[in-house]
């Protein structure tokens, strides 16, 4: 009867039972009980450390958007968003995604890419991403009414900030213009005239895809800016022999406060700060790049 008490078993048996019904009855509760005792702390068990997991994971990814500086903050981990965070992941550019989705912030954790949750329009998660140390913003969330204000909050918050936002259409570019956004792109478009294009011009495509498209192919477009104390300044294109040096093209400069110089003759002067725009092998560019710093 203690047995079957402490066990909330019951107080009641169908018929009198004799000794060795009594002891099956006790080993059949006992069974029930470590085997009820083991499933559930299996599953409190896979609880709480999943609990502790995510709890560590968080405090790492905070640390690590503390210790941030000069990056860019994805605001939006869609389809736009995970190209973007790739796309600087290869090239080393730091960066820390912010989503409002848990599942999305903890998939980009599992790539190993800072992260955090929290919805952008917020100006403390901005602060929490560290926007006051950041070099940009991309404003890529999927509600074009979002991104103008997430782009009017980084501006609030940091007027010199850099920020680029996703329109969907000629309208929601005005207005994330009229926000400060710096610039905007608008995918449904680029990919309309890119259709196109493979229509009307297919070799432009194709070279364009060989220069920037496509990762197994050697040749490149890079910019380089040229630092204080290159040997490069003073120097004109044809004297700094970048050609026959180092086998790259300049195709265009960028002055500072200027227009772009497309096809630079050969006699343009090479400045401080000037943005060198090169055509070469990967490998050639590198080299380049290294003189021009």
């Amino acid at each position: 009867m203690t047995v079957i008490t402490l066990s909330t078993v019951g107080y009641g048996e169908i018929h009198s039972l004799n000794p060795p019904g009594m002891i099956l009855t006790m080993v059949l509760i006992f069974s029930g009980i470590v085997v009820f005792s083991i499933v559930l702390g299996s599953f409190a068990r896979f609880v709480i450390e999943g609990e502790i997991r995510n709890v560590m994971e968080k405090r790492r990814s905070k640390r690590e958007v503390s210790r941030l500086k000069n990056h860019y903050i994805i605001c939006g981990y869609g389809r736009i968003g995970r190209v973007i965070a790739d796309e600087l992941h290869e090239h080393h550019v730091p960066f820390v995604v912010v989503d409002s989705s848990p599942l999305k912030t903890d998939e980009v954790s599992k790539k190993g890419y800072p992260a955090y949750n929290g919805d952008s329009v917020n100006d403390e998660v901005l602060l929490a991403a560290g926007i006051m140390h950041a070099k940009g913003l991309i404003a890529a969330v999927g509600s074009p009414a979002d991104n103008v204000y997430i782009t009017i909050s980084a501006k609030a918050l940091k007027p010199d900030i850099f920020v680029m936002g996703r329109a969907h259409d000629d309208t929601g570019e005005k207005r994330l213009r009229s926000a400060g956004a710096d610039q905007v792109v608008c995918p449904y478009s680029i990919g309309g005239r890119r259709m196109a294009n493979i229509i009307l011009r297919p070799a432009v495509v194709e070279f364009l895809d060989l220069t920037v498209g496509k990762r197994d192919l050697e040749l490149a477009i890079e910019e380089m800016k040229v630092q204080h104390g290159s040997y490069l300044i003073g120097k004109t294109i044809i004297d700094s022999e970048i050609r026959t040096r180092f086998g790259v093209i300049i195709v265009a400069i960028l002055r500072p406060s200027e227009k772009m110089v497309f096809n630079p003759p050969p006699q343009s002067v090479i400045n401080e700060n000037d943005t060198l725009i090169a055509l070469g092998q990967i490998q050639n560019l590198k080299a380049l790049s290294s003189a021009v710093s």
